[in-house]
């Protein structure tokens, strides 16, 4: 029996035949759904054994029930039959339906291809890649409809700000949109002391989640590093290391909490101007207000010094999730400011790194609308 909160964690290679799960929207739905019945047959004994039956249970809102079986015409009937592709398009076509962030490419595509036509601009290969490049070139601004020359100056400008913010020649906004996977500046590394298997105690865990479920005391790099390295001779089993390199920082996790533990964004300044300016930016002074954590006072040091890639709203974190028809997962959170720290409810929603691009793809749309936005 294996319980999760999520199924990413209850990887393909789960030979699953019941199941019981939840949703928020279609496409959480279709994806929870889809790890039942990826295996017909389990060992058990030493022997192969086939399943005779795959079931499942959905915890679903009342909508959707009365959507998909009441009616003149249901589209699904109880106790019948449904093959796959239409059960795939009845739930799509009834369920809750997210943004797609459709317009993402074409907000920061052509960021990303420039930084591909910058690489192969480079002197090393660029007389061997020249007419590949021009051809690429080509392709980018008429998909984009833009010139790349312009991205030129548009990633320029987040340089300068960056300098003049940090004294630091970088370009987190850049860096961020030319990661094709995207990346967080809240990611810490974890050794995790429950897990049996020395080799595969090392893990990257996003600050947020570490806060409200984990017990855990801080480390240092060094020392991760060096454990590391040690297990890796001590085993015999290589263990990448490169997804270490941009921590913010490294905890031993001890133990699971029973129960959540509240937490809150805060920044110390106005986020007033910073979220009507409707645009990513990179800004420091974020802070964690968690008082029953005796290490929040160590990470907020080295929180509130980092130049993160953000994109604020002026309005609490539901009503965003609602109006921006956000999947339930999207990283996304409240967060207060020096004027709201005592609000039972954080008035502005902040997300990160590559979320932030993705908001920003969102609320671009209706920067010219102002407040429409958030008319029902």
């Amino acid at each position: 029996m294996v319980i999760g909160t999520s199924t990413i964690d209850v990887g393909v290679d789960f030979k699953i035949n019941f199941l019981i799960f939840e949703s928020s929207d279609a496409g959480n739905f279709i994806q929870r759904l889809g790890r039942l019945g990826r295996h017909d047959e389990y060992e058990k004994d030493g022997k192969i054994v086939k399943f005779e039956n795959f079931t499942a249970f959905s915890l679903v809102p009342n909508f959707l029930v009365e959507r998909l079986f009441k009616g003149d015409t249901p589209p699904l009937e109880v106790n019948s039959i449904c093959d796959r592709p239409s059960f795939h398009n009845t739930i799509t076509e009834n369920y809750r339906q997210i943004n797609d962030f459709r317009g993402y490419y074409r907000r920061w595509g052509a960021v990303q291809s420039f930084w591909l036509f910058y690489q192969l601009s480079d002197h090393t290969i660029k007389q061997q890649y020249a007419q590949s490049r021009d051809k690429f070139q080509e392709a980018c601004e008429q998909l984009f409809e833009t010139s790349l020359k312009s991205q030129a100056g548009r990633i320029q400008g987040w340089a300068k700000d960056w300098q003049a913010l940090s004294g630091k020649s970088a370009n987190p906004i850049a860096e961020d949109a030319a990661s094709f996977r995207g990346s967080s500046p809240l990611q810490c590394g974890l050794y995790d002391l429950t897990e049996a298997n020395e080799a595969d105690r090392f893990k990257t865990y996003d600050l947020p989640g570490i806060l409200g479920n984990l017990e855990i005391e801080m480390w240092t790099e060094a020392a991760f590093l060096r454990t590391l390295k040690e297990t890796a001779e001590r085993t015999g089993q290589p263990i990448a290391k490169g997804r270490f390199a941009h921590c913010l920082a490294f905890m031993r996790l001890r133990s699971y909490r029973e129960e959540r533990l509240n937490w809150k964004f805060t920044y110390s300044g106005n986020l007033q101007p910073i979220a009507d300016a409707w645009k990513v930016q990179v800004f420091t002074g974020v802070e964690i207000w968690q008082p029953d954590n005796y290490w929040v006072g160590e990470i907020n040091k080295r929180l509130k010094k980092e130049g993160l890639v953000c994109y604020v709203i002026r309005r609490p974190l539901a009503e965003v999730r609602m109006r921006l028809r956000l999947p339930m997962n999207f990283q996304i959170y409240g967060i207060s400011d020096q004027y709201s720290f005592h609000d039972a409810t954080a008035p502005y929603a902040i997300a990160f790194g590559h979320s932030a691009l993705l908001l920003d793809t969102l609320a671009y749309t209706f920067k010219s609308k102002g407040d429409e936005i958030w008319i029902a």
